[in-house]
């Protein structure tokens, strides 16, 4: 149950950070925020939700570890009295209007409710007010991104954008393509034209090329100069696009590209 909620002064000893596993909070981010708690102060509480004598910290971390660099003792914090599981779907309430939790981090709070507390869809979007579909898909991040792709978010090497559009690889490609994004500096705009490519190959012969010459698959597809004949069957087309990727590869072979 939901009890009355109390604002005070708060010593940051006593503020528990357990929940900070569900957050991906990055260097620039907290230099932001220390920056602005150094000029301006404390502008909003932190949330706090009681347990005893400590206070486990539902949104606030920035706020919390910004005071902690500046040497503050003390924050002022807003003292709720709920559950664990309502901690964790106020998570994500207390960030929605102003979407300062990317997808993954949302992922992180609906998977800790599913795997932790025994939650199926339907009860997560009730106790989140999001649709079950919303629900399904932040699941679906967790359960589909191979764990290297996902210590690759959690660390800044790939964005957000980037994991939405891996995530469409299966398992067992995600990886590899992971490592040429982040080899070659590939934009998420042209991750997507990289993955759509690799997904639309329909050999694996298409689909070493795409992993062999990915800058000249990307400008290829962006420039319009795609590979097709009208005139021909699928089989004739796929014949052509075979022919003309020797040829490019040859050509860059012999430094004729």
């Amino acid at each position: 149950m939901t009890g009355p909620a109390t604002t005070c002064e708060l010593n940051l000893k006593k503020m528990d950070l357990s929940l900070s596993c569900l957050r991906i909070i990055r260097p620039i981010q907290l230099e932001r925020m220390q920056e602005s708690l150094k000029k301006l102060g404390q502008l909003n509480p932190v949330i706090v939700r009681r347990q005893e004598d400590i206070f486990q910290m539902i949104d606030g971390f920035k706020r919390f570890w910004g005071a902690e660099k500046l040497g503050w003792k003390h924050l002022q914090a807003m003292i709720l009295e709920v559950s664990l599981t309502q901690g964790k779907a106020m998570m994500l309430n207390y960030n929605r209007v102003s979407r300062s939790l990317f997808d993954y981090d949302e992922a992180l709070v609906v998977h800790s409710l599913s795997r932790e507390h025994m939650l199926d869809q339907v009860r997560i979007s009730s106790l989140t007010g999001y649709s079950r579909s919303w629900v399904c898909r932040r699941l679906g991040m967790i359960e589909r991104l191979s764990q290297s792709v996902q210590q690759h978010l959690r660390m800044g090497v790939i964005s957000n954008t980037h994991a939405r559009a891996i995530v469409r690889l299966p398992r067992g490609n995600q990886e590899v393509i992971t490592r040429i994004i982040i080899d070659n500096n590939i934009s998420s705009r042209d991750s997507q034209v990289l993955i759509d490519k690799f997904l639309a190959s329909s050999t694996a012969k298409e689909q070493q090329y795409v992993i062999s010459h990915p800058m000249e698959v990307i400008g290829l597809a962006l420039e319009g100069n795609e590979i097709h004949d009208s005139r021909l069957s699928r089989h004739g087309n796929r014949l052509l696009k075979s022919t003309e990727l020797l040829l490019t590869q040859q050509n860059i072979f012999t430094g004729h590209y």
